[in-house]
């Protein structure tokens, strides 16, 4: 028997109560609600391979920070460098160079001048941008320089409210690229909903039609990918209820992006590799910190 859309969703809307969910990415049934399973994962996942090397698993940039948020940073750096990219480059400000030569030294530095320099950004797998950059007019040319390569991104954070505020680089958004906004950033995206119902069937509407998945993050994240389909990632917890773990995911989505898997599939491992971390350290923890939880991904059974 499917359980109920209603079952997962923090309000409880009536139409959500009629809809069924199917377990398991492989069933054979129209619904457009998927619950996905530990299965699945296993499927999806690809084990890392003998006589591979770092350039086997991608290289993957992440745009992230300004001077006094270098936090967000450093955790979407180590949510892609635990997640397993070959290689991480951070994009940030010279000011933060201490700080992650310090904390992550096997991520590297690209400066921000870099970025606009042709061709810079052509050896890059993946390109991630948003957490802690700011709306102010560096953080808007850093995201029209990145849009005008016409390439799939992950946007997160800042990057998404810039698209919010900004039709025109909204229209360069690229299919399959991701999106990974929570409630708020989402309504500034699409606009105000008042039932998480309504607020999935407008993710379906502009998925298909922007040709991007869409994560919609709450207790259980909503992967909404270019086909209008729902997968419902069901790991995480309450101990997670903390700052920073937003940019944690953006990173690792990255990793998974930079390692070859599709949009979809990124979105899909990054989200369930993320929240069943979360779940492993809330076994013995009331709360968890972002960063362990990028530590702790490794740990993860695959």
């Amino acid at each position: 028997m499917a359980d109920k859309l209603s079952a997962f969703l923090p309000d409880s809307d009536p139409v959500s109560k009629t809809q069924d969910v199917s377990s398991g990415l492989s069933a054979s049934t129209n619904y457009p609600y998927k619950k996905i399973l530990k299965w699945d994962i296993s499927v999806m996942h690809k084990s890392r391979l003998d006589f591979s090397h770092k350039g086997t698993y991608g290289h993957a940039l992440i745009i992230a920070g300004e001077r006094a948020t270098m936090g967000a940073a450093l955790l979407a750096s180590s949510g892609c460098l635990y997640a397993g990219a070959g290689l991480t480059t951070a994009c940030i400000p010279e000011s933060g160079l201490t700080a992650l030569n310090a904390s992550l030294p096997e991520v590297m530095y690209l400066s921000r001048d870099k970025i606009f320099e042709q061709d810079t950004l052509e050896k890059y797998n993946s390109v991630a941008i948003g957490p802690g950059i700011g709306i102010a007019e560096e953080a808007v040319a850093l995201l029209s320089r990145v849009l005008e390569l016409k390439r799939p991104i992950i946007a997160d954070a800042d990057a998404l409210n810039l698209l919010a505020s900004n039709s025109l680089l909204m229209q360069g958004l690229v299919r399959g690229s991701i999106l990974t906004p929570h409630m708020k950033e989402f309504d500034r995206l699409f606009g105000i909903h008042e039932t998480w119902y309504s607020r999935l069937q407008t993710a379906r509407e502009r998925a298909v039609e922007l040709g991007i998945v869409i994560v919609l993050k709450n207790q259980y994240t909503f992967i909404i990918d270019a086909e209008g389909t729902v997968y419902i990632n069901t790991t995480g917890s309450p101990a997670m209820a903390q700052g920073g773990m937003g940019d944690v995911l953006t990173g690792i989505i990255a990793a998974y992006t930079a390692q070859g898997y599709a949009p979809k599939e990124a979105a899909i491992l990054g989200c369930f590799f993320h929240g069943e971390a979360g779940s492993e350290l809330a076994r013995t923890s009331s709360n968890v910190r972002a960063l362990d939880v990028a530590k702790h991904l490794p740990k993860v059974p695959r």
